[in-house]
């Protein structure tokens, strides 16, 4: 009879401990507004539309998804690498960032970390700051206190996001946060998703609208994807209207609208193949990414060129008034990030 009172109070301790835990990340939730200014100038770069437009974007997998890991979310079972080799990958990526995005007009990168466990606390938005020698406006996505899973090795807390860096001033950059969201209370362990929009006058008196997104990837029911995707289009369509120019650009979680793999690409991941519906952009507007390469692995065990299942979901979205001139992705067999970059460039119409 003892021996069950014990375990009765064991029982509710356990309890006890839980929910003041979930109380705790409930009253700590990072809640965001619908629009954020992170950035505003009286004085923006003027964009000359006869000078084309470089773009280069990058999930760098916060330098933790190197060619030797997996990862628990997609299958695997570990978090990070090892603090030495998690230092590397980030001196892998800033090197690569800054010898081929130097002269690039604007760099959009996706999971950098400012501050996290997963990372060994290491501000990476700084360190490509530092390397490319520009202004940076940041999107914070993720920012949880302490994330409980895996268990016997948990995630711990995260300050994470989006960011763009450009030497070009903008009138005001602003971080969008994607209004949906999954249900509590496994939403206070969830990204907040977003994007951000840098907004530029043109040499012609319209606008040039930049925007660095990272979509929902871990939605079984594909509920949250459709969402977003219709937000995301509605507020690209609504400034193309107004007469502007939209380059758009990241890591959608999904390929692009009448994207079809290259048949000699044996490892393409077709069980997992979300493609943005061909009918929910104006066929005018332009999807740019580069058929010949996989941007994207899947990380539920080391990658092995010959068996490791590929995608490509970076690329870039752009209005009708804005034509692509080359668009080329980098092939680094996944060395120190999940993804491989994209570069493009584009010329203004008038």
């Amino acid at each position: 009879m003892n021996k069950l009172k014990y375990f009765f109070y064991l029982l509710f301790l356990c309890a006890g401990i839980f929910s003041g835990f979930l109380m705790f990340m409930t009253l700590n939730d990072y809640c965001p507004s619908k629009c954020e200014v992170v950035f505003s100038s009286d004085e923006p770069t003027l964009i000359d539309i006869k000078r084309p437009i470089s773009c280069f974007t990058w999930n760098i997998g916060y330098a933790g998804l190197d060619a030797d890991m997996d990862f628990f979310y997609d299958g695997g079972k570990k978090v990070r690498p090892s603090q030495h080799q998690s230092y590397c990958n980030l001196v892998a990526i800033s090197d690569f960032v800054g010898s081929k995005a130097h002269n690039c007009d604007f760099v959009f990168i996706q999971e950098i970390d400012t501050k996290a466990k997963r990372s060994y606390g290491m501000n990476q938005i700084d360190t490509l700051k530092n390397k490319l020698g520009c202004d940076v406006y940041f999107g914070k996505n993720y920012s949880v206190a302490w994330v409980p899973l895996p268990v016997f090795e948990p995630m711990g807390g995260v300050e994470s996001g989006i960011a763009m860096y450009t030497k070009n001033i903008p009138t005001c950059a602003s971080r969008y946060s994607f209004p949906f969201n999954f249900e509590w209370p496994l939403k206070v362990f969830m990204l907040d998703r977003c994007f951000l929009s840098a907004r530029y006058p043109t040499s012609n008196g319209r606008e040039l609208v930049m925007v660095c997104t990272h979509n929902s990837a871990f939605d079984d029911g594909g509920e949250l994807r459709k969402a977003e995707l219709l937000y995301f289009k509605d507020f690209l369509l609504n400034e193309y209207k107004k007469g502007n120019y939209v380059i758009a650009g990241g890591d959608f979680n999904q390929c692009p609208a009448s994207y079809k793999p290259n048949p000699a690409n044996k490892q393409f991941d077709y069980d997992d193949f979300h493609t943005i519906p061909d009918t929910l952009f104006p066929d005018n507007w332009h999807f740019v990414y580069d058929s010949t390469l996989s941007t994207n692995r899947r990380v539920v065990e080391p990658y092995d060129k010959q068996t490791t299942k590929t995608t490509l979901i970076d690329f870039f979205i752009t209005s009708p008034n804005v034509n692509a001139i080359s668009v080329k992705c980098h092939d680094l067999q996944f060395a120190n990030s999940d993804h491989n970059p994209v570069m493009a460039s584009f010329k203004l119409v008038e």
